[in-house]
């Protein structure tokens, strides 16, 4: 049988993105992660059909590549929120120091990710290209794509209980994800079923992507907080980002409530 067109198509995206990332684009950074993630989400949702062993692994390793990238992507979308919120303020409140800060520490010309040249990810590349992918039949994909349902509905049903609720938030946020990449690859066969959980997955992920953000930012302002201080800066601005950021993280779980009812319903009746 022939390679899966999705596979190959992902194979594809991912050269192209790693030749964009090397003209240090940030964008290329970013766009490289989703294709793991998309990856990541195919070997998931075609296991029944993949040698397991072989796939799990590539996983594995595509888990390991995307949390490289990450590193590289989290200060380009800090520097990118931060600039835009600093613009917002009033100018009397912002002090020319934290302005200063924010870009000494996030701004300027971005390095191509040492993991691109590494010899793991060159061996990961390699493995993509040698394993054997063919297309599920339709009643395989509608289950993975339950399963991938129950998951996330599980995860919001820990938030509530949840020691620590950015993470569990996070955690709902993942599964969202990785069903919507499901649900995506059933979509050529399942139709408007698919369509419905694709649309509703990814309120989930819009909702939940900006939550997060305010999450990342909240972290990175404490740590900006903090080596102000030891300088002998005023942290007044970082504390004010703070307090908005902490805001909109609070306006979105009250709006998560109303996506989440409007998920619940179609996507999992159609897949049952």
């Amino acid at each position: 049988m022939s390679a899966d067109p999705r596979f190959l198509d992902l194979l594809a995206e991912l050269d192209r993105r790693e030749a964009q990332a090397r003209q240090h684009d940030p964008e290329g950074v970013h766009r490289a992660r989703v294709t793991c993630r998309r990856l990541r989400a195919l070997l998931a949702t075609y296991r029944p059909v993949l040698d397991r062993a072989a796939a799990d692994a590539l996983a594995a390793e595509l888990r390991w590549f995307g949390q490289e990238l990450s590193l590289a992507r989290d200060g380009h979308v800090v520097h990118q929120i931060l600039t835009r919120m600093l613009a917002e303020e009033p100018p009397g409140l912002v002090a020319t120091a934290a302005r200063a800060r924010v870009e000494r520490t996030y701004g300027g010309t971005r390095a191509v990710p040492d993991v691109f040249g590494s010899e793991r990810y060159a061996a990961l590349r390699a493995a993509l290209a040698g394993l054997a992918v063919t297309r599920p039949e339709e009643p395989v994909l509608r289950r993975r794509v339950r399963k991938e349902v129950d998951r996330v509905v599980r995860r919001h049903d820990a938030v509530a209980a949840a020691a620590d609720r950015d993470v569990a938030m996070h955690l709902v946020r993942k599964g969202a994800k990785r069903l919507r990449y499901a649900a995506e690859l059933w979509e050529p066969d399942g139709g408007k079923d698919a369509r419905r959980v694709v649309e509703g997955a990814k309120s989930l992920t819009q909702l939940l992507g900006e939550r997060q953000d305010t999450v990342l930012v909240r972290t990175h302002l404490l740590d900006l907080a903090a080596a102000a201080e030891a300088a002998g800066e005023t942290t007044f601005t970082y504390g004010r980002l703070h307090a908005r950021a902490q805001q909109r993280a609070e306006e979105l779980d009250a709006a998560f409530d109303r996506v989440w009812e409007s998920f619940t319903g179609p996507a999992t009746r159609s897949t049952c």
